[in-house]
Protein backbone atom coordinates (compact mmCIF):
# COMPACT_ATOMS: atom_id res chain seq x y z
CA UNK A 1 0.00 0.00 0.00
CA UNK A 2 1.14 3.39 -0.77
CA UNK A 3 2.48 5.65 2.17
CA UNK A 4 -0.08 7.89 1.59
CA UNK A 5 -2.66 5.86 1.95
CA UNK A 6 -1.18 4.71 5.04
CA UNK A 7 -0.93 8.14 6.36
CA UNK A 8 -4.53 8.53 5.53
CA UNK A 9 -6.21 5.15 7.15
CA UNK A 10 -3.64 6.15 10.45
CA UNK A 11 -5.78 9.59 10.45
CA UNK A 12 -9.05 8.11 9.77
CA UNK A 13 -8.31 5.15 12.70
CA UNK A 14 -7.15 7.64 15.63
CA UNK A 15 -9.37 11.11 14.25
CA UNK A 16 -6.61 12.36 14.87
CA UNK A 17 -3.75 14.37 13.05
CA UNK A 18 -1.31 14.22 16.41
CA UNK A 19 -2.07 10.79 17.51
CA UNK A 20 -1.71 9.26 14.05
CA UNK A 21 1.65 11.08 13.61
CA UNK A 22 2.78 9.47 16.84
CA UNK A 23 1.88 5.87 15.70
CA UNK A 24 3.72 6.52 12.56
CA UNK A 25 6.53 8.22 14.08
CA UNK A 26 6.10 11.45 11.85
CA UNK A 27 5.79 15.12 12.75
CA UNK A 28 2.67 16.71 12.80
CA UNK A 29 3.44 18.96 10.14
CA UNK A 30 4.90 16.51 7.60
CA UNK A 31 1.73 14.23 7.96
CA UNK A 32 -0.77 16.88 7.24
CA UNK A 33 1.19 17.85 4.23
CA UNK A 34 1.12 14.65 2.74
CA UNK A 35 -2.47 14.43 3.38
CA UNK A 36 -3.31 18.10 1.64
CA UNK A 37 -1.30 16.63 -0.85
CA UNK A 38 -3.84 13.55 -1.60
CA UNK A 39 -6.45 16.07 -1.46
CA UNK A 40 -5.12 18.58 -3.70
CA UNK A 41 -5.13 15.83 -6.15
CA UNK A 42 -8.11 14.78 -6.06
CA UNK A 43 -9.63 17.87 -5.50
CA UNK A 44 -11.76 17.61 -2.24
CA UNK A 45 -11.20 17.25 1.36
CA UNK A 46 -10.96 13.95 3.09
CA UNK A 47 -11.76 15.16 6.21
CA UNK A 48 -14.12 17.36 7.97
CA UNK A 49 -11.53 19.20 9.89
CA UNK A 50 -14.30 21.27 11.92
CA UNK A 51 -14.93 18.53 14.28
CA UNK A 52 -13.29 16.05 16.83
CA UNK A 53 -12.14 13.64 16.42
CA UNK A 54 -12.11 13.94 12.75
CA UNK A 55 -14.89 13.13 10.71
CA UNK A 56 -14.72 11.83 7.18
CA UNK A 57 -16.22 13.68 4.19
CA UNK A 58 -18.13 11.90 1.20
CA UNK A 59 -14.94 11.95 -0.28
CA UNK A 60 -12.75 10.40 2.63
CA UNK A 61 -15.41 7.49 3.20
CA UNK A 62 -15.58 6.38 -0.46
CA UNK A 63 -11.30 6.80 -0.36
CA UNK A 64 -11.20 4.47 2.76
CA UNK A 65 -13.86 1.91 1.31
CA UNK A 66 -11.29 1.25 -1.08
CA UNK A 67 -8.11 1.37 1.63
CA UNK A 68 -9.83 -1.48 3.36
CA UNK A 69 -10.22 -3.15 -0.12
CA UNK A 70 -6.30 -2.72 -0.42
CA UNK A 71 -5.99 -4.39 2.95
CA UNK A 72 -8.03 -7.51 2.62
CA UNK A 73 -6.43 -7.95 -1.13
CA UNK A 74 -2.77 -7.58 0.98
CA UNK A 75 -3.85 -9.95 3.02
CA UNK A 76 -4.74 -12.48 0.68
CA UNK A 77 -1.69 -12.29 -1.29
CA UNK A 78 0.10 -12.66 1.70
CA UNK A 79 -1.86 -15.78 2.69
CA UNK A 80 -1.08 -17.45 -0.56
CA UNK A 81 2.62 -16.66 -0.62
CA UNK A 82 2.41 -18.05 2.62
CA UNK A 83 1.75 -21.28 1.50
CA UNK A 84 4.40 -21.60 -0.97
CA UNK A 85 6.36 -21.96 1.47
CA UNK A 86 4.61 -25.19 3.03
CA UNK A 87 4.21 -23.52 6.93
CA UNK A 88 7.85 -23.06 7.54
CA UNK A 89 7.12 -19.43 8.28
CA UNK A 90 4.24 -16.91 8.24
CA UNK A 91 1.65 -15.42 10.55
CA UNK A 92 -2.16 -16.35 11.93
CA UNK A 93 -4.32 -13.85 13.92
CA UNK A 94 -7.08 -15.23 15.65
CA UNK A 95 -9.63 -14.20 17.51
CA UNK A 96 -11.95 -15.49 20.33
CA UNK A 97 -13.52 -14.38 23.63
CA UNK A 98 -12.51 -14.67 26.94
CA UNK A 99 -14.23 -17.73 27.56
CA UNK A 100 -13.55 -19.27 24.06
CA UNK A 101 -9.59 -18.15 24.29
CA UNK A 102 -9.65 -19.38 28.59
CA UNK A 103 -11.15 -22.84 28.43
CA UNK A 104 -10.56 -24.09 24.79
CA UNK A 105 -7.82 -21.98 22.69
CA UNK A 106 -5.43 -23.26 24.76
CA UNK A 107 -5.11 -27.31 23.80
CA UNK A 108 -5.71 -25.87 19.94
CA UNK A 109 -2.54 -23.46 20.16
CA UNK A 110 -0.42 -26.20 21.80
CA UNK A 111 -0.86 -28.70 19.50
CA UNK A 112 -0.50 -26.43 16.69
CA UNK A 113 2.83 -25.00 17.63
CA UNK A 114 3.92 -28.57 17.86
CA UNK A 115 3.23 -29.37 14.26
CA UNK A 116 3.95 -25.87 13.32
CA UNK A 117 6.65 -24.29 15.67
CA UNK A 118 7.63 -21.48 13.01
CA UNK A 119 3.90 -19.90 11.97
CA UNK A 120 3.97 -17.07 14.70
CA UNK A 121 0.26 -17.08 16.04
CA UNK A 122 -1.19 -13.61 17.38
CA UNK A 123 -4.59 -14.11 20.26
CA UNK A 124 -6.71 -11.34 19.78
CA UNK A 125 -9.40 -11.38 22.75
CA UNK A 126 -12.64 -9.59 22.37
CA UNK A 127 -16.57 -9.62 22.97
CA UNK A 128 -17.93 -11.24 20.43
CA UNK A 129 -20.24 -8.18 19.11
CA UNK A 130 -16.73 -6.68 18.42
CA UNK A 131 -14.97 -10.11 16.96
CA UNK A 132 -17.13 -9.74 13.06
CA UNK A 133 -15.64 -6.18 12.41
CA UNK A 134 -12.32 -7.50 13.33
CA UNK A 135 -12.65 -10.73 11.16
CA UNK A 136 -13.97 -8.21 7.94
CA UNK A 137 -11.64 -5.70 7.86
CA UNK A 138 -8.73 -8.36 8.28
CA UNK A 139 -7.18 -8.05 11.45
CA UNK A 140 -8.25 -11.82 12.15
CA UNK A 141 -8.21 -14.51 9.91
CA UNK A 142 -10.39 -16.89 11.97
CA UNK A 143 -12.73 -16.17 14.79
CA UNK A 144 -14.12 -18.13 17.23
CA UNK A 145 -17.59 -17.52 18.66
CA UNK A 146 -21.38 -19.29 19.20
CA UNK A 147 -22.99 -15.99 18.40
CA UNK A 148 -24.79 -15.09 14.87
CA UNK A 149 -22.69 -14.11 11.40
CA UNK A 150 -23.61 -13.09 8.35
CA UNK A 151 -23.62 -16.25 5.57
CA UNK A 152 -23.22 -14.19 3.02
CA UNK A 153 -19.83 -12.69 3.97
CA UNK A 154 -18.28 -15.41 6.67
CA UNK A 155 -18.67 -19.03 6.85
CA UNK A 156 -18.09 -21.34 9.83
CA UNK A 157 -17.53 -24.44 10.92
CA UNK A 158 -18.06 -26.23 14.54
CA UNK A 159 -15.43 -26.37 16.60
CA UNK A 160 -16.89 -27.18 20.09
CA UNK A 161 -20.00 -27.13 21.59
CA UNK A 162 -20.86 -26.46 25.47
CA UNK A 163 -24.21 -25.96 27.87
CA UNK A 164 -25.30 -23.24 29.69
CA UNK A 165 -26.22 -23.86 33.43
CA UNK A 166 -27.96 -21.24 36.51
CA UNK A 167 -25.05 -20.42 39.13
CA UNK A 168 -26.57 -20.21 42.31
CA UNK A 169 -25.01 -19.55 45.35
CA UNK A 170 -26.38 -21.56 48.54
CA UNK A 171 -26.92 -18.78 50.86
CA UNK A 172 -29.28 -17.23 47.78
CA UNK A 173 -31.42 -20.32 48.52
CA UNK A 174 -34.29 -19.90 51.05
CA UNK A 175 -36.18 -22.71 49.55
CA UNK A 176 -34.51 -25.83 50.86
CA UNK A 177 -36.54 -27.90 48.26
CA UNK A 178 -35.12 -25.85 45.41
CA UNK A 179 -31.80 -26.02 47.03
CA UNK A 180 -32.34 -30.47 46.98
CA UNK A 181 -33.09 -30.22 43.13
CA UNK A 182 -29.63 -28.47 42.50
CA UNK A 183 -26.51 -30.08 40.53
CA UNK A 184 -23.04 -30.08 42.52
CA UNK A 185 -20.27 -29.15 40.63
CA UNK A 186 -19.34 -33.15 41.29
CA UNK A 187 -22.16 -33.80 39.08
CA UNK A 188 -21.90 -30.98 36.75
CA UNK A 189 -18.25 -33.12 35.85
CA UNK A 190 -20.17 -36.34 35.58
CA UNK A 191 -22.22 -34.57 33.29
CA UNK A 192 -25.53 -35.40 35.04
CA UNK A 193 -27.12 -32.54 33.50
CA UNK A 194 -27.24 -34.43 30.21
CA UNK A 195 -29.70 -37.27 31.94
CA UNK A 196 -33.25 -37.65 31.30
CA UNK A 197 -33.88 -37.58 34.94
CA UNK A 198 -32.20 -34.63 35.67
CA UNK A 199 -33.91 -32.42 37.78
CA UNK A 200 -35.65 -29.22 36.51
CA UNK A 201 -36.44 -26.54 38.14
CA UNK A 202 -38.93 -23.62 36.14
CA UNK A 203 -36.46 -21.10 36.18
CA UNK A 204 -39.30 -18.25 37.36
CA UNK A 205 -39.23 -19.74 40.85
CA UNK A 206 -35.23 -17.33 40.72
CA UNK A 207 -36.99 -14.63 39.31
CA UNK A 208 -37.06 -12.93 42.63
CA UNK A 209 -32.98 -12.93 42.42
CA UNK A 210 -30.62 -10.57 41.88
CA UNK A 211 -28.86 -11.54 38.13
CA UNK A 212 -25.63 -10.90 37.03
CA UNK A 213 -25.91 -10.16 33.01
CA UNK A 214 -23.27 -9.38 30.05
CA UNK A 215 -23.21 -6.33 28.35
CA UNK A 216 -24.22 -5.98 25.45
CA UNK A 217 -21.41 -6.54 23.06
CA UNK A 218 -21.71 -10.38 24.28
CA UNK A 219 -23.81 -12.56 22.42
CA UNK A 220 -24.41 -14.53 25.84
CA UNK A 221 -26.23 -11.63 27.05
CA UNK A 222 -29.32 -11.55 24.59
CA UNK A 223 -28.83 -15.50 24.75
CA UNK A 224 -29.50 -15.17 29.39
CA UNK A 225 -32.50 -12.68 28.50
CA UNK A 226 -34.10 -14.60 25.87
CA UNK A 227 -33.98 -17.86 27.85
CA UNK A 228 -35.52 -15.39 30.86
CA UNK A 229 -38.42 -14.14 28.95
CA UNK A 230 -39.30 -17.62 27.75
CA UNK A 231 -39.27 -18.34 31.45
CA UNK A 232 -41.98 -15.36 31.49
CA UNK A 233 -40.11 -12.78 33.38
CA UNK A 234 -37.62 -9.94 33.67
CA UNK A 235 -34.55 -10.96 35.30
CA UNK A 236 -33.66 -8.17 37.78
CA UNK A 237 -30.02 -7.33 36.96
CA UNK A 238 -27.26 -6.33 39.18
CA UNK A 239 -24.14 -5.85 37.69
CA UNK A 240 -23.65 -5.88 33.97
CA UNK A 241 -20.22 -6.77 33.23
CA UNK A 242 -18.45 -7.59 30.32
CA UNK A 243 -16.67 -11.06 31.23
CA UNK A 244 -18.43 -14.12 31.67
CA UNK A 245 -15.64 -15.40 34.33
CA UNK A 246 -16.43 -12.33 36.24
CA UNK A 247 -20.49 -12.97 36.39
CA UNK A 248 -18.74 -16.49 37.76
CA UNK A 249 -16.67 -15.36 40.42
CA UNK A 250 -19.33 -12.67 41.64
CA UNK A 251 -22.27 -15.44 41.44
CA UNK A 252 -19.64 -17.40 43.97
CA UNK A 253 -19.77 -14.76 46.36
CA UNK A 254 -23.02 -14.73 46.76
CA UNK A 255 -23.75 -12.07 44.85
CA UNK A 256 -26.36 -13.09 41.75
CA UNK A 257 -27.27 -16.07 39.94
CA UNK A 258 -25.27 -16.19 36.69
CA UNK A 259 -25.51 -18.56 33.68
CA UNK A 260 -22.52 -19.95 33.30
CA UNK A 261 -20.89 -22.93 30.76
CA UNK A 262 -20.61 -26.45 32.00
CA UNK A 263 -16.78 -25.91 30.96
CA UNK A 264 -16.42 -23.76 33.67
CA UNK A 265 -17.86 -25.58 36.15
CA UNK A 266 -15.81 -28.58 35.44
CA UNK A 267 -12.46 -26.57 35.90
CA UNK A 268 -13.24 -24.40 38.53
CA UNK A 269 -15.19 -25.77 41.53
CA UNK A 270 -16.12 -23.65 44.24
CA UNK A 271 -17.90 -25.20 47.55
CA UNK A 272 -21.44 -23.68 48.30
CA UNK A 273 -22.45 -23.49 44.68
CA UNK A 274 -25.25 -25.13 42.99
CA UNK A 275 -26.33 -25.66 39.56
CA UNK A 276 -29.46 -25.77 37.45
CA UNK A 277 -30.10 -27.49 34.33
CA UNK A 278 -31.61 -25.48 31.67
CA UNK A 279 -34.53 -27.12 28.78
CA UNK A 280 -33.98 -23.70 26.63
CA UNK A 281 -32.69 -24.11 23.55
CA UNK A 282 -30.26 -20.91 23.95
CA UNK A 283 -28.79 -23.05 26.35
CA UNK A 284 -26.75 -25.59 23.89
CA UNK A 285 -24.24 -23.53 22.24
CA UNK A 286 -22.08 -24.36 19.35
CA UNK A 287 -19.41 -22.21 18.95
CA UNK A 288 -17.73 -21.84 14.78
CA UNK A 289 -14.35 -21.51 13.49
CA UNK A 290 -15.45 -18.51 11.81
CA UNK A 291 -13.45 -16.98 8.03
CA UNK A 292 -13.98 -14.44 5.61
CA UNK A 293 -16.18 -16.22 2.64
CA UNK A 294 -14.43 -14.36 -0.43
CA UNK A 295 -11.15 -14.25 1.42
CA UNK A 296 -8.10 -16.66 1.13
CA UNK A 297 -8.09 -20.11 2.99
CA UNK A 298 -4.66 -20.50 3.31
CA UNK A 299 -3.14 -23.48 4.48
CA UNK A 300 -2.16 -22.43 8.13
CA UNK A 301 -5.47 -21.54 8.47
CA UNK A 302 -6.67 -24.69 7.05
CA UNK A 303 -4.95 -26.80 9.47
CA UNK A 304 -5.50 -24.72 12.48
CA UNK A 305 -9.19 -25.31 12.10
CA UNK A 306 -8.84 -28.97 11.49
CA UNK A 307 -6.94 -29.43 14.79
CA UNK A 308 -8.99 -27.79 16.44
CA UNK A 309 -12.34 -30.11 15.47
CA UNK A 310 -10.01 -33.16 16.02
CA UNK A 311 -9.55 -32.02 19.42
CA UNK A 312 -13.00 -30.66 20.26
CA UNK A 313 -15.49 -32.91 18.85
Amino acid sequence: MQPEMIYIYEVYRTGSFSKAAANLYLSQPALSIAVKKVEKEIGMPLFDRSHQPLQLTEAGRIYIKKILKIKLLEGDMANELQDIANLATGELHIGGTQYFNSYVMPAIIKKYIHYYPHINISLLEDNSGLLDDKLADGSVDIMFHCGKFDEKSFAGAKIFEDHLLLAVHKELLKDKEIAIQGLTAGQVQKNEFEEKDCPIVPLKIFAAMPFLILTKSNNLRERALNICRSAGFTPKVRFYVEQLETSYHLACHGLGAAFVSDRMVKEHSPQDMLYYKLTNEEADRCFQAITRKNGYMSHAMRRFIELARTIWL
